[in-house]
């Protein structure tokens, strides 16, 4: 809601506000009031305009946050774990979770379970671009059973993991195992294609 409020004030800021300018401009410079009229309706329209895109916008985020939560919420249902919004409540559930002690385990919805016998963590975050606009972001960790070297994985060697599509970033360090992937997943199934990838990455290193 609050942002639907921002959009129709941003909307309502460059309609009337651009309007009102127009016309003191057009009082300085003595315009002929038809073209005035003219120039009036096409900034209201424009703010219309603008309102109505944003509040797409907007309806559609909060519609990929809410499907995402679904998503999250199923798998660690399904996985013994539990999907929060808080980082805190981790810690003051009673579980031994070792994932969101770590210091980059941050995200707008975060989740962990165990998967195939390990403890795995999913987290999901949004960041603003340069241009104005908004880039996802989701990451799944896998907690290793052996200690490994910090290490960051080149575009062409993640190329050749098969990881499904949309993977950014493949890191270790310590005993965690992060896949960082470009947008939240769509659905259940989406997310399960996404852990399950990682969680089998995990497993090849440590028989490496």
């Amino acid at each position: 809601m609050d942002d639907e409020r921002e959009a129709l004030i941003m909307a309502a800021v460059i309609g009337g506000g651009g309007s009102a300018l127009l016309l003191v401009c057009g009082l300085i410079w003595e315009f002929p009031w038809q073209v005035m009229l003219l120039v009036v309706a096409f900034t209201v329209v424009l703010g219309g305009l603008i309102a109505a895109m944003s509040l797409a916008d907007v309806r559609r985020d909060a519609e990929r946050r809410a499907s995402s939560r679904v998503a999250l919420l199923a798998w660690a249902c399904l996985n013994g774990g539990r999907c929060e919004t808080d980082l805190a409540a981790f810690t003051t559930d009673g579980e031994e979770w070792e994932l969101p002690a770590s210091l980059l385990f941050r995200g707008e919805l975060l989740a962990v379970g165990h998967r195939d016998g390990v403890e795995v963590g999913i987290t999901c975050s949004t960041n603003n671009d340069l241009e104005g606009g908004t880039t996802w972001h989701m990451a799944v960790w896998v907690r290793l059973s052996e200690e490994r070297s910090p290490a960051r994985l080149r575009r062409q060697e993640i190329r050749r993991l098969g990881l499904p599509q949309g993977v950014g970033s493949v890191t270790m360090d310590g005993r965690e195992l992060r896949v960082g992937y470009r947008g939240w997943p769509d659905d259940f199934l989406a997310l399960g294609v996404r852990v399950d990838a990682a969680v089998r990455l995990a497993a090849s290193l440590q028989e490496a």
